[in-house]
């Protein structure tokens, strides 16, 4: 499996899967975040990005993830834009 593939994770929700790609992971006071963008093909230049919050329990063989709301995430956020602020131009 190359590398591109093993960032590509598939998000199930109501309207249906769609693939993200992790960008970067943050643990923050116990709790891992992802912080995922839109799959874009080679027409698209930009893409929605959303983070991730590690919901699953210790004992779980799988991680289970939920979209962290925006008034939780603009913290978050921020700690992601300056992780790697040499590397992604964030718009809000």
């Amino acid at each position: 499996m190359s590398k591109e593939k093993e960032n590509i994770i598939v998000l199930n929700g109501d309207d249906g899967d769609i693939q993200v790609e992790v960008i970067d992971q943050a643990v923050i006071d116990g709790v891992t975040y992802l912080l995922v963008a839109d799959v874009v093909t080679d027409d698209e230049e930009e893409g929605d990005c959303y983070i991730l919050k590690d919901v699953s329990s210790a004992d779980e063989t799988e991680a289970s993830y939920e979209v962290v709301p925006n008034d939780e995430a603009d913290g978050i956020f921020d700690t992601f834009e300056k992780m790697l602020k040499d590397e992604i131009d964030f718009k809000k």
